[in-house]
């Protein structure tokens, strides 16, 4: 019987040995994070809008605004500027002043051509009192103006319209306006698209 105890300690100890002399196993790597679970930059990251402008912020044809203007220029602009200030210069009447249709379209006619005037005289006038009609304004004096063509006695003059006019009346940004020289004056003919 002494045999059949010494083979299974001898089996053991042979396994013991074997364990102790061989190389441990070597640690697995770790595995990689799920992109869920990236870690993140310790910098923090910025907060900048790269979404496209709206088309209403590209300056367009007035981008000629942004120019100095040369000495002929500067007379267009000016008239321009006047004329879109004329209905402002109406509204120093009071509201109990009497005025004329015709009174109200001469004076347009100093800065519009004749169907801008009748247009604005239509906007501006209340027949059944024979006055000014109490309304928002329909006119804006542009800070912002530049003529894109001058040839003799024709312009195309661009201008930025101010926020709150365009706000008001939903305009765009940039207004295009067509100006002849008639008997010595600019005046704004028509608006172009």
């Amino acid at each position: 019987m002494r045999h059949t105890i010494v083979a299974p300690s001898c089996c053991v100890a042979a396994i013991l040995i074997a364990l102790a002399c061989s190389e441990p196993p070597r640690p697995k790597a770790p595995a990689a994070p799920p992109a869920a679970m990236e870690v993140q930059p310790d910098a923090p990251t910025t907060a900048i809008d790269t979404t496209p402008a709206p088309l209403d912020t590209t300056l367009g044809r007035c981008g000629a605004a942004l120019r100095p203007p040369s000495e002929g220029q500067r007379e267009v602009i000016a008239a321009l500027r006047a004329a879109y200030g004329l209905e402002g210069t109406l509204e120093t009447h009071t509201p109990f002043d009497t005025i004329s249709r015709e009174e109200v379209l001469a004076h347009y006619r100093t800065g519009f051509g004749e169907e801008m005037a009748q247009e604005l005289t239509n906007y501006s006038w209340w027949p059944a009192s024979r006055q000014l009609r109490s309304t928002d304004p329909a006119l804006a004096v542009p800070d912002s103006v530049g003529v894109v063509e001058l040839k003799g006695d024709r312009a195309v003059v661009a201008w930025i319209a101010p926020t709150s006019f365009r706000r008001q009346w939903n305009a765009p940004r940039c207004l295009v306006d067509r100006m002849v020289l008639m008997d010595g004056r600019w005046i704004i003919q028509g608006r172009e698209p």
